[in-house]
C-alpha cells in the first residue's frame, strides 16, 4: 500500500561538487599504449583515425579512447583536385573543424602569432567519454617523431580565463610545451615562437585539441622547439597524415587527461513519524473471517509492524519521478520512527 507524506522546504537540500577522474577505459588517467582498428582504417582512415587503449583485433572489450585526424585547407594531402577523382577529404576536415570552431567569414586558423595556419591536426574525445568537459591543466601529451620528444600541455595554469580570441567555444587555451609531473612547468609559452605559431589550441568543453603542423615540423636545435615532424603536402595524393599523428601519439608513449563535471547532488529527507505508516495492503497482514471481511492478524492489531521497502518521490500532479530502493526492509510501528535520506545526483 502507498502512503504519501509531504515534504516542505526543511525536507530538502542540495550541494554542488566539482568531481574528476580519469577519461579513458577503466577509468585510467593516463595510458602508454595505443592500437588502431584495422578494419576503420580501411574504410575511414582518409578521414580520422580511431584510437584504442587495447589491441581490438585480440581484445574484444576495446573500445574508442580519441579519433584523430589532419585537414587542409587546399585538400593537400588527400586524393583529388579540379577535374580530378577523390574527395578532397582534408579540405572537408578543415572546412568542418574551421566551421565548427572559428566564427563566420574565418578562413583560417590563428595559432598565437601565426594567424593564417592552413592546416591543422586535431585530437578529438566523444562526450560519452569527456561528459561536461576535458580538465584544463589535467591533460600531457608526448610525442615523437624520431628525433625527440617533446611534452605538451595547456597554459590554462598561468591563464586562467583563456586567450582573447573570439571563437565559437570559450575557454580557448594555448597549448604549449610543458608537463605536469611534479607540479605545472611551462617550458615554451605560446608567443615563443611567432613564425611558426604556438602548438595550437586547446577547448575543454569541446574534448578537442588542435596542433599546428608548422611547429611541429621544426626541427630541434634549429629554432624553437619542434620534433621535426615532417607533414606530407603532396596534391592528389594519398598521405594520410592523421596516421602520422598516429605514429608519433604511439612512440610518444603517454597520455595523460581527466574529465571534469558538475554534479549537482539533491537530498530529501523523508520522515515517517510514530502515527504514521503502520498498516499495509500486503496478503500476509491480514486473515480472513467466515463472512469474508478481511481483518488484520489478531497479534498485529494491538501492536501493528510494517516494513518500508521503496520511496518514490512524486511532482504536484503525482506523477512519479524517481524511485529509491532500500538496502534492506525498515521496520516501522508506532513506538519506531524511521528517517530515510534519498540522495539524488545529477
Amino acid at each position: 500500500m502507498a502512503f504519501f507524506t509531504q515534504l516542505n522546504a526543511d525536507s530538502r537540500m542540495e550541494d554542488v561538487a566539482i568531481v574528476t577522474s580519469g577519461v579513458f577505459q577503466d577509468g585510467v588517467s593516463n595510458i602508454t599504449t595505443f592500437f588502431t582498428s584495422s578494419t576503420q582504417y580501411s574504410n575511414t582512415g582518409d578521414y580520422s583515425i580511431d584510437i584504442y587503449r587495447y589491441d581490438p583485433s585480440t581484445n574484444a572489450s576495446a573500445s574508442v579512447q580519441f579519433g584523430v585526424t589532419y585537414g587542409h585547407v587546399g585538400g593537400s594531402g588527400s586524393l583529388g583536385t579540379k577535374g580530378a577523382t577523390g574527395d578532397r577529404t582534408t579540405a572537408a576536415v578543415y572546412g568542418q573543424i574551421n566551421n565548427m570552431i572559428n566564427p563566420p567569414n574565418t578562413s583560417m586558423f590563428t595559432f598565437g602569432g601565426n594567424t593564417a595556419v592552413d592546416q591543422v591536426y586535431a585530437i578529438v574525445f566523444n562526450r560519452a567519454r569527456i561528459r561536461e568537459e576535458l580538465e584544463p591543466n589535467g591533460w600531457e601529451l608526448r610525442l615523437n617523431a624520431g628525433s625527440g620528444v617533446i611534452k605538451l600541455i595547456d597554459d590554462s595554469s598561468a591563464n586562467a580565463g583563456g586567450t582573447t580570441n573570439q571563437r565559437n567555444f570559450a575557454p580557448e587555451y594555448n597549448i604549449v610545451s610543458g608537463t605536469l609531473s611534479g607540479g605545472t612547468t611551462i617550458n615554451e609559452a605560446a608567443s615563443t615562437d611567432s613564425t611558426n605559431g604556438s602548438y595550437g589550441s586547446f577547448y575543454p568543453s569541446l574534448g578537442i585539441m588542435l596542433l599546428n603542423p608548422k611547429r611541429l615540423q621544426v626541427v630541434p636545435g634549429a629554432g624553437s622547439g619542434g620534433i621535426g615532424m615532417a607533414t606530407v603536402t603532396g596534391s592528389n595524393s594519398d598521405d594520410r597524415n592523421d596516421r602520422l599523428l598516429y605514429n608519433t601519439i604511439k612512440t610518444g608513449a603517454y597520455f595523460q587527461a581527466k574529465r571534469k563535471e558538475t554534479i549537482t547532488s539533491r537530498h530529501y529527507f523523508i520522515r515517517a513519524n510514530a502515527g504514521q505508516f503502520n498498516a499495509t495492503s500486503n496478503e500476509t497482514y491480514y486473515t480472513k473471517s467466515n463472512a469474508g471481511t478481511q481483518m488484520v492478524i489478531p497479534g498485529l492489531r494491538s501492536d501493528p509492524k510494517t516494513y518500508i521497502t521503496t520511496v518514490g518521490l512524486y511532482n504536484n500532479t503525482s506523477e512519479l519521478l524517481a524511485i529509491a530502493k532500500l538496502s534492506k526492509p525498515i521496520l516501522k510501528s508506532p513506538s519506531r520512527e524511521a528517517l530515510i535520506k534519498v540522495k539524488l545526483d545529477f
